[in-house]
């Protein structure tokens, strides 16, 4: 693979891997212009309600919504086409220029095609269709997309009535068959466009089937009257019954092998000639090359009648300059082709001077490099333009692709930050709402007090009755006969023969004495499986925890549901008992009430959960609420982190080596014959050593009944401590009261209910949209 091959084959690499990120820019765009159409919605409907007065109103009128959400859309789209152009597989070169100065020629010379594929002609535009032509090695053939009758009037037919002035145009093909044209206009350009539009009228019925909408395929040896315009002998000898069946085709794309080196990811563009009389005709043809050409070769041919840079190649230039966008250099997307004559070398020295002085200002390729050739011969084709020109394309797109990303990117950012500026004068707004139509915040504040503090009230008796349960006198049954069953689990394995049976361990560890030579062999591997098990069993102890996690989660949550069960009700949620008291906000004695959970569909995790996402989630957001609740939720009570490091002395016999009672020596615990006497009586001291460990967990876990309940104490009790008297605790309670005071207590808010559920909807809305711009901006 050649050198430039190699870089062009790079410079792609790198365009997938900014690919991702382009993706994402889109779609963020895009997110944030559905948000934007929910915000003129929702605002519509704030609007529209009776508590809105005309001062109001006009303060909740955004008169710049509109022009920012094409802007955002445009900015979505332009990171899409970004995408687009990182995701071409292929280096694509545009190849344009007024008719006849040899740009058929020069696509034949770089593709190897000819007449028939790519024609060429004197004195008249031959090329009808925008071409996309690929190196293939194997395939041969060209992909037609066809227009559909709507798309045919409206790219084709309805440009040429608006040139000519001539209101309305056809809506259906019937219509367009139909129509009457007038013979002739006055104005030379009229007069051609008008013969244009006759002559498609009059050809209609041998293209007409043709607008499928979908793509053709046709051998390439069949494609010219596809892409080309009829020539002087078809049209003489059929007159208005020539065919004209480029007229259905939107595009063609073309496979073939060029005949050149480094083009296995090169893709030529064939654009119709510039300055042709076909209405808007150059503006359409370049409409789609934005990002999907990286560079354009203009050809100009020196001839008795063009040996200079006119008007018309002006303003061709002018055309390809928008579509260069964020490209910073002119010279480095767009290059000039001098078509030479070797017949006719003084006409290419008045060409090759003007374009010295009027385009490049005196100096050989200051503003546009130019490459002069033959473009009738192939071979210099290939040296004197492909080659240059793809080589300063492998250095210089990289650079381009950065400039057009950086471009956008700032375009973008000009866009976020009138969206900015538009959610501040929002916001005021929405504030002048929240004053003159929301409820009085002195009533918001007391309904948080008031929350607060019967929450406050419920918790603390949960509270004290978790520390009696603690500390009381009575130990708890249930950790005692958890204990006593993981107990009775262990002597029951041991007695089972470790759980392998006892005259299957016997065998097993005589054989591995006999053919060791000592009963350490077997003995040290034995004690630590021992050991693990039985630590292992013990933790079955867990259930019993995570029973009594459960219940303090149900319990707290029935607390927290007695006050803000209306935000559950919906649900199925935990309800509280009707011990418990009145409910929200009654400010009775019963609000102190013991509160215990009834069965219901959601568990009090589940409850706790979602009220700790309401915390975080609600419009004014409270973190340090929802913190509490979730470090609550965070908690794992776990025998081997809780009280294992308390009974794992009493495991220390269950070792080969162990400390002699007496001297405080290392000493081996195991000696016993070879011999299957020995086996038994190991097995004897197994046993009494197993039974006697498990023993000792026993009574050591029986001595710590009321750790767990000091434990859930002291969790429950740092929970109430952190959501109540925290240093951002009113604060929160304010804001939560704000965000869900019509939830909370709906038959007292009920009149204003639904204006605040319109305005809470905008201020979601607006939420959402910050939330898109900084995720924009990261």
């Amino acid at each position: 693979m050649s050198n430039i091959s190699t870089a062009i084959d790079a410079l792609l690499q790198a365009r997938l891997r900014q690919l991702p990120e382009v993706q994402r820019e889109s779609e963020r765009w895009h997110t944030l212009g559905e948000h934007l159409a929910e915000l003129d919605d929702a605002l519509a409907d704030l609007r529209a309600h009776t508590t809105m007065d005309a001062e109001l109103v006009t303060a909740l009128t955004l008169p710049q919504l509109t022009e920012i959400q094409l802007a955002v859309a445009q900015a979505a789209d332009s990171f899409r086409v970004i995408a687009s152009r990182f995701t071409r597989t292929t280096v694509n070169i545009g190849v344009s220029g007024a008719a006849r100065m040899g740009k058929s020629t020069l696509l034949q010379s770089i593709s190897g095609l000819d007449d028939n594929q790519i024609p060429t002609g004197h004195g008249i535009p031959v090329t009808a269709v925008r071409s996309r032509i690929f190196h293939s090695p194997t395939v041969r053939r060209a992909e037609l997309e066809m227009h559909s009758p709507e798309s045919f009037l409206t790219a084709v037919i309805s440009p040429l009535h608006a040139a000519l002035d001539l209101s309305p145009a056809p809506r259906t093909i019937a219509e367009f068959r139909d129509w009457v044209y007038p013979e002739a206009l006055p104005d030379t350009r009229h007069r051609v466009l008008l013969t244009r539009l006759r002559e498609l009228q009059s050809a209609l019925t041998s293209y007409e089937p043709l607008l499928t909408g979908g793509v053709k395929t046709v051998p390439l040896e069949e494609v010219r009257p596809f892409v080309a315009y009829p020539t002087h002998e078809e049209i003489s000898k059929a007159g208005e019954l020539v065919g004209r069946a480029y007229a259905a085709v939107r595009e063609a794309r073309i496979e073939c092998a060029f005949p050149h080196e480094h083009v296995a990811r090169i893709g030529i563009v064939d654009l119709p000639g510039l300055g042709e009389v076909v209405a808007d005709a150059e503006r359409r043809h370049v409409a789609g090359l934005r990002n999907e050409v990286d560079a354009v070769l203009v050809v100009k041919r020196s001839s008795d009648t063009s040996s200079f840079f006119d008007e018309t190649d002006t303003a061709g230039l002018g055309l390809l300059d928008e579509v260069r966008g964020f490209v910073r250099s002119t010279g480095e997307f767009a290059y000039l082709v001098h078509n030479t004559d070797p017949d006719k070398l003084h006409l290419a020295e008045n060409l090759r001077g003007d374009l010295l002085r009027n385009v490049n200002g005196g100096e050989p390729d200051r503003f546009f490099t130019v490459f002069e050739t033959d473009v009738r011969d192939p071979e210099r084709v290939g040296r004197e333009v492909l080659g240059p020109l793809l080589k300063r394309m492998a250095e210089g797109l990289p650079v381009m692709d950065a400039e057009v990303l950086a471009g956008t990117r700032t375009q973008a950012s000009s866009v976020r930050d009138r969206t900015r500026l538009q959610l501040t004068d929002l916001r005021r707004a929405l504030d002048q709402v929240a004053r003159r139509a929301g409820v009085p915040e002195e009533v918001n504040e007391a309904k948080a007090a008031q929350l607060r503090s019967t929450i406050a009230r419920r918790l603390r008796v949960l509270v004290a009755e978790l520390a009696t349960e603690a500390h009381g006198s009575v130990l708890d049954q249930g950790f005692g006969e958890a204990v006593e069953k993981a107990y009775e689990d262990v002597l029951g394995w041991i007695q089972d023969g470790f759980g392998k049976g006892a005259d299957t361990w016997k065998e097993e560890a005589l054989t591995c004495m006999i053919t060791e030579g000592h009963a350490a062999a077997f003995a040290g591997p034995e004690f630590s499986r021992i050991r693990v098990e039985i630590s292992r069993r013990f933790a079955a102890l867990d259930d019993f925890f995570t029973a009594r996690l459960t219940a303090a989660w149900d319990r707290t949550a029935a607390v927290l549901a007695a006050e803000c069960g209306a935000l559950f009700q919906d649900d199925g949620s935990m309800q509280e008992d009707s011990a418990s008291g009145s409910g929200s906000g009654s400010g009775s004695d019963d609000a102190t009430a013991t509160a215990t959970a009834t069965p219901s569909a959601r568990s009090g995790r589940d409850v706790l959960a979602e009220l700790a996402e309401l915390f975080a989630a609600s419009s004014q957001p409270c973190p340090g609420l929802a913190s509490a609740v979730n470090s609550l939720l965070d908690v794992r009570l776990e025998y081997r982190t809780l009280l294992y490091p308390r009974v794992r002395p009493d495991l220390a016999p269950l070792n080969l080596q162990v400390t002699h009672p007496d001297t405080g020596e290392q000493m081996q615990q195991v000696a016993v014959p070879l011999t299957a006497e020995g086996a038994e009586h190991l097995h004897e001291l197994f046993n009494s050593l197993a039974e006697q460990a498990a023993f000792r967990i026993q009574r050591s876990l029986s001595q710590e009944a009321a750790v767990p309940a000091v434990v859930i104490h002291a969790l429950v009790e740092q929970f109430e401590d952190t959501l109540i008297r925290s240093g951002t605790s009113v604060m929160e309670f304010r804001r939560f009261v704000r965000s869900y005071r019509n939830d909370l207590w709906p038959a007292e808010f009920k009149g204003i209910d639904e204006a605040n559920s319109r305005f809470a909807r905008v201020l979601r809305v607006t939420q959402d949209i910050s939330k898109a711009l900084e995720e924009g901006q990261r």
